[in-house]
């Protein structure tokens, strides 16, 4: 019985320290971690089923339960190269709809070489409709429309178009005066933000298949946006708003009883485009999105002048997108 039981000790001891010494393990110890050498053989007095005896481990076991490696890995980097604003900065959202205008621009200005690999934004929200938003009247459409900060990501495609630029006038063709130098389809997740203020995280992250470096100088990234999700007509993106006007509507014509402080122009070295694409999208799982070549300002809403279910009299101005150029390595 004395003999199987110091049989079934030494077996435990393999597993867990390593080979024992038959001879060592029949002798027990009396101070824990002391240590001898027999025969060129290391003892150590080890707690064993409640007795210290004396333990030997052996290199292949060692080999067996594994080595720790002291190598550190480098942690991956990410630095900011180039952006247009900040957090504090931001007072509006810019929106991209499929509907009206799917492809968002903004103009950028470099005093130096720069080089990126990734293209960041910060999502607002987004705004989903139901079927009967596009067959009634444009004053019922709201009844059929719903702002949401919190929804299920879905997947989006977005073409990314860098161009060297010019100049940046109030209405641009990208056919004439632009050279493209980048283009690339990327898919994307849109996610909502945790964090549904202007201090929400870059949450949208464009990541390019290879690093572009680009000299000092002028240059418009243009953005088309497709999804399938039919149930979302707009994703609206982090920006500022700077402009002067006190009319109403899109289009600047409609009486609006509203004061406001205007906004200092943060970036004015550049600007954010809208496209004027031609248009088929229609909530229909048939439609196309059409992209062209002419941009106009993009325009965003003066939010101390937003009167809930007055969207088409509220004062839009033009600004910049908050977009930030990044290097991962």
């Amino acid at each position: 019985m004395t003999r199987t039981l110091r049989v079934g000790v030494a077996a435990l001891v393999v597993l867990q320290f390593g080979i024992v010494s038959v001879a060592a393990s029949s002798n027990s110890c009396t101070r824990a971690n002391a240590t001898k050498t027999v025969a060129g053989v290391r003892y150590t007095c080890t707690l064993v089923s409640s007795k210290l005896r004396w333990v030997a481990k052996s290199a292949k076991a060692g080999a067996r339960t594994g080595v720790v490696s002291t190598t550190t890995l480098p942690k991956p980097t990410e630095t900011v190269v180039h952006r247009t604003l900040s957090n504090a900065l931001r007072n509006t959202t810019f929106q991209i709809a499929l509907q009206q205008f799917p492809e968002l621009a903004q103009g950028i200005a470099l005093d130096s070489p720069i080089t990126f690999n990734s293209l960041q934004m910060s999502v607002y929200g987004l705004n989903t409709v139901k079927p009967e938003f596009f067959a009634v009247p444009f004053n019922q459409k709201s009844q059929y429309e719903e702002a949401k900060m919190t929804f299920d990501p879905f997947e989006a495609t977005v073409s990314v178009n860098v161009l060297r630029a010019s100049a940046f006038g109030d209405a641009i063709d990208v056919s004439t005066g632009f050279e493209s130098i980048f283009t690339e389809r990327v898919t994307t997740m849109i996610r909502p933000s945790a964090v549904p203020t202007a201090s929400a995280p870059m949450n949208l992250v464009l990541p390019l298949s290879k690093k572009l470096e680009l000299a000092a100088g002028s240059y418009l990234i243009v953005l088309s946006f497709e999804w399938t999700n039919l149930g979302v007509l707009t994703v609206r993106l982090w920006g500022q708003e700077s402009g002067t006007n006190t009319a109403g509507g899109k289009g600047g014509d409609l009486t609006k009883a509203c004061s406001y402080t205007p906004t200092t122009d943060a970036y004015p070295q550049g600007r954010a485009y809208a496209g004027l694409g031609l248009r088929q999208w229609n909530g229909q799982a048939d439609s196309t999105i059409g992209f062209g070549t002419r941009f106009v300002p993009a325009t965003a809403k003066v939010t101390a002048c937003i009167v809930r279910g007055e969207w088409g009299n509220d004062i839009f101005n033009p600004g910049d997108l908050d977009i930030a150029l990044v290097l991962k390595n």
